[in-house]
């Protein structure tokens, strides 16, 4: 999941390491992909287990093929044009600001804005993860992929610069906040 784009999955219940349930919650961490449950189990308590751990739907066996193409259409259908990454899983949005993954692009309000390569990684993980708060360490982490040493500066500095370049007031932002003692985040909106 984390090399490959996913859009949908389709999971047995009964699998080796580690079942399809727990895998379902695992998934459910971070991601908002379509899960479709498969099991011989038929019983309305699995469904119903099935469906409370983060399934979006759950077929017995053994079932129509036809059956089953028609609820992975389904199931992409909502997940591409009502849910939150609305058919561009590269796109990630608070309020009028907008990262790009695709086109490795940030616009606000409409207007692009450019950044760095290091400003654009950190800007798209806290994007990404709008309503998230983010330690300095964790960030350097993410971005930098070394261990942080004394990173509070360093980290500082580009949150100071991303924020003269999409912010209207940097000292009031909008869109990228200090959590004080803790980090920083993009707020959700």
């Amino acid at each position: 999941m984390e090399e490959n784009d996913l859009q949908l999955i389709i999971m047995d219940i009964m699998m080796p390491e580690m079942d399809g349930l727990r895998a379902t919650i695992k998934i459910r961490e971070d991601k908002n992909i379509p899960v479709i449950m498969l099991s011989a189990k038929s019983e309305d308590t699995d469904k119903i287990m099935g469906l409370n751990m983060g399934a979006d739907d759950y077929i017995t066996k053994p079932f129509n093929p036809l059956e089953l193409i028609a609820r992975v259409k389904s199931q992409l259908r909502r997940y591409t044009s009502l849910g939150s990454l609305a058919a561009h899983s590269n796109l990630y949005k608070s309020g009028g600001l907008v990262v790009d993954d695709e086109a490795k692009q940030v616009t606000v309000d409409g207007e692009e804005v450019k950044l760095t390569p290091v400003q654009y990684k950190i800007l798209k993980l806290l994007t990404a993860n709008a309503g998230r708060v983010y330690s300095i360490d964790q960030i350097y982490e993410k971005v930098w992929e070394e261990t942080a040493v004394s990173a509070e500066n360093t980290v500082a500095v580009h949150i100071r610069r991303i924020r003269e370049k999409i912010e209207i007031n940097p000292k009031e932002p909008k869109y990228l906040k200090v959590v004080w003692g803790i980090g920083y985040k993009v707020e959700k909106y």
